[in-house]
């Protein structure tokens, strides 16, 4: 009989592992180092310490950095691009606009892929979808001869408007595997089947340049489950907020990219949905990165087009923005000046206090001189950290500064906050948004020791932190249904549509989408769909997705589908133009296959008493020493409150709570932080 629920999240330091006994109701966890040379080693160790036989696991889902880490450190494999003859130059070339035209130092990104590996073939489909030049076999076979001359490892193809007429796209990438049976193919119109193309390219050559890698990896990972006797499907964490099994992904690898990330962005919704809360700014501090990401008004930020790396990518991700800022950020001195970041330690050799070979002064060791964190109760003390190693480190810049050890680790902590505030800027402020009218949700290793101190930088008052901060992103991955993005590019004013055609392009996505979901063991009554619309005021080169109204289409829904459109508008950019003309760009469907979530068990009745510290320390607090309380959250329950400055201890992370905030226990254990004025 089955009984767990898994989720595993490797990240750039640890690998977190959750496990849900159905049994008991209850959740366990474990932080595990990463081990980056066998990356399904440290899930292993990680699964090994909670579970023995697999044969009990019902559910795995698992979120990983293979293709982002691939992608982000360009160790992408040997890849070609076949494109329409005429149009070689069209990726090399890209957008004319710079992103950052303040930044004379900006430079367009380096392509993946370099000139002499783009193919031309004989073909040509117009806009509307018509052959104009039927696919020349004769100059397919000349490519095809050269791919396996020249022994790529992955092949793109991205034809002219292949969107609207994927017909040759088809036949290539057939012709390919009969000859090239071993070779990755990636077809643009299963990659992204919607406009520009440009952006379209891109996507596919990014999802072409991690393939063979995610697939690899995650076929080595599946056998050595197998082995130890998952015989269910695997998993797969999406950067849409939904999740896959890992056949699925295998043949979308582009959907991996923030496949850990934002298993902490569904966690923080399902959060938000336990406490009331539908505002969120979601921040996920490990040891090397930095994540923050929205729920806004009860759902995900979830846009259709991002950028990494400065490349575009039109595939539905969850909207985050990511620093080099982590408990492993390396502190330097340039010009005189402290920095912090964005280099990292790493899993290997890690912070200075890890006592791993590290000497380099980071975030981490920072905090233990500090006294935040614990050199004998880190990780519930399944970590020693050398004390000494982290002030020899930071002594050495402290005399380079001429400052005290102490002033430097304060310092190296107020920098990386103050980067993390800006980081939260740019997806709030930046847009228009108040982070003071959210609640900021802190998890990962580091989130909850950093988290009060940067909201004192943006003026936000409440901070909740969830009971398994340290393994949250994990959490998080437990609390997802599959899910299905589909696309189709349809232009007209919206006013002119055609409802008829609309109507079938948005069945034809629904029952493919069904076909793909119920591939993943998902009855048919178990599926939703969501119906939306890209749409822009004529003249506009960018839209605005919005959902239909119950997805009905008819001359009310049109009708109140451009209301919706005029108030979206004006809620992102500020203003709208009602009597402006709404044009429709692209239709799209979100699809749903239910998972069973499980329910952890509530505590209802408060306890007798107020907790009692499990020591005290001295600790620094704004560059001088205060005796401070610790706790622990093995004695913290419903209805305990605690009075900052203090300091709470878990198994997987630690909080810091300093002066004017104060701490509330609610029914499932999460930590509700408030921020008092200073004359409370």
């Amino acid at each position: 009989m089955t009984r767990y629920r898994l989720a595993a999240d490797i990240g750039g330091t640890f690998t977190d592992v959750v496990l849900f006994d159905k049994q008991t109701g209850q959740y366990n966890t474990e932080k595990v180092p990463t081990t980056p040379e066998n990356l399904s080693e440290g899930v292993l160790n990680g699964i090994y310490r909670m579970v023995q036989d697999f044969n009990q696991v019902d559910f795995f889902v698992h979120g990983t950095t293979v293709g982002l880490n691939a992608f982000l450190e360009r160790k992408g494999v040997g890849m070609a691009l076949i494109v329409t003859s005429g149009f070689k130059d069209l990726y090399e070339i890209g957008r004319a606009n710079r992103s950052e035209i303040y930044n004379i130092q900006y430079r367009q990104p380096t392509p993946l892929i370099k000139r002499r590996h783009i193919f031309e073939v004989e073909e040509r489909v117009l806009v509307d979808g018509q052959i104009e030049t039927p696919l020349n076999e004769g100059s397919l076979q000349q490519v095809i001869d050269e791919i396996a001359e020249k022994n790529y490892d992955s092949v793109s193809v991205c034809l002219l408007h292949s969107y609207k007429n994927p017909e040759h796209e088809k036949l290539i990438k057939k012709k390919i595997k009969e000859q090239l049976p071993e070779i990755s193919v990636s077809l643009s119109h299963e990659v992204v089947r919607e406009w520009r193309e440009y952006e379209r390219t891109s996507t596919t050559v990014i999802n072409a340049y991690i393939a063979p890698i995610v697939e690899h990896y995650l076929s080595k990972f599946e056998s050595e489950i197998d082995n130890k006797g998952l015989d269910r499907d695997l998993y797969i964490m999406q950067s849409n907020g939904g999740v896959m099994t890992s056949e699925i992904a295998r043949s979308k690898p582009i959907q991996t990219l923030l496949s850990g990330p934002v298993g902490g962005t569904m966690g923080g919704l399902t959060l938000g949905q336990k406490t009331a809360n539908e505002n969120l700014i979601c921040v996920d501090m490990g040891g090397t990165s930095f994540d923050v990401s929205m729920v806004i008004n009860g759902d995900p930020d979830v846009t259709s087009e991002a950028d990494i790396e400065k490349f575009p990518i039109l595939s539905p991700m969850v909207n985050m923005h990511t620093i080099g800022a982590g408990g492993g950020s390396i502190a330097w001195i340039e010009g005189g000046g402290l920095r912090v970041g964005p280099h990292s330690a790493g899993a290997t050799p890690g912070p200075a206090c890890y006592g791993n070979g590290g000497t380099e002064a980071t975030v981490t060791d920072a905090n233990l001189i500090l006294g935040r964190i614990d050199a004998d109760g880190f990780l519930g003390g399944k970590i020693k950290l050398d004390w000494n190693a982290a002030y020899e480190a930071i002594q050495k810049l402290a005399i380079e500064l001429d400052l005290s050890v102490t002033e430097v680790a304060e310092g190296i902590c107020d920098i990386a906050n103050a980067k993390m505030a800006d980081a939260i800027r740019t997806l709030t402020v930046s847009k228009g948004i108040d982070p003071r009218d959210f609640s900021l949700v802190a998890f990962g290793g580091a989130g909850p020791m950093h988290a009060m101190l940067i909201a004192d930088h943006l003026d936000i008052n409440k901070i909740l932190i969830p009971t398994v901060a340290g393994t949250f992103s994990a959490w998080g991955m437990l609390q997802t249904d599959i899910r299905h993005d589909d696309v189709r590019s349809y232009i007209s004013y919206l006013e002119n549509s055609d409802f008829g055609k609309m109507h079938a392009l948005f069945g034809e996505m629904e029952r493919e989408a069904e076909v793909i979901i119920q591939q993943q063991n998902i009855e048919k009554e178990n599926i939703q769909f969501t119906r939306l619309a890209d749409l822009r005021y004529v003249g506009q080169e960018y839209t605005v997705t919005v959902p239909l109204i119950d997805g009905q289409i008819n001359d009310s829904s049109i009708r109140q589908l451009t209301e919706l459109f005029h108030t979206t508008h004006q809620r992102i950019y500020g203003h709208n133009n009602p009597e402006g003309a709404v044009e429709v760009v692209n239709l799209r469907i979100v699809s749903l296959g239910k998972l069973e979530n499980e329910e952890s068990a509530q505590s209802t009745n408060k306890p007798l008493g107020t907790p009692k510290p499990i020591r005290r320390k001295r600790i620094v607090w704004n560059n001088q020493e205060i005796e401070t309380p610790v706790y622990s959250t093995n004695d913290l329950n419903f209805g305990h409150t605690i009075s900052g400055p203090t300091i709470i201890e878990s198994s997987t992370s630690t909080i810091v709570v300093p002066q004017h905030y104060l701490v509330n226990v609610d029914t499932m254990g999460n930590l509700e932080v408030n921020r008092r004025n200073e004359n409370e």
